[in-house]
């Protein structure tokens, strides 16, 4: 995807204001160096069995879309540092993702059992 030149200078800033891991990206069959911005976010009620709710973790990883454009579904991201020392170690399997077509590419995630 082409992006306008003027946004190229807004994912570093979000990156740098945001970014809250050190990760190892795999694009291309390559392992990457990434700061991003990765987000844990707990959804309950996903589904209502007999008046049990559900309840689930979703994750996703925000970097530069011009860093991520090489990534596809089923490439890894391995969590390198986090500013919260959690979630270090993991391994997550992109799942899809969302473009701004501008500046920031999201990737939706799940973990690598």
């Amino acid at each position: 995807m082409s992006r306008p030149a003027i946004f190229s200078d807004m994912a570093d800033a979000f990156v740098s204001g945001l970014g809250n891991v050190e990760a190892s990206v795999t694009i291309k069959g390559s392992p990457v160096p990434l700061t991003g911005i990765l987000r844990k976010v707990r959804e309950t009620d996903l589904l209502d069995i007999e008046g049990m709710g559900l309840e689930g973790v979703s994750y996703s990883f925000a970097a530069s879309g011009t860093a991520l454009d090489g990534v596809r579904q089923s490439d890894t991201i391995t969590i390198i540092r986090s500013d919260d020392a959690q979630d270090i170690g993991k391994v997550f399997v992109v799942a899809g993702h969302v473009d701004d077509g501008r500046a920031m590419k999201r990737l939706l995630l799940h973990e690598d059992e």
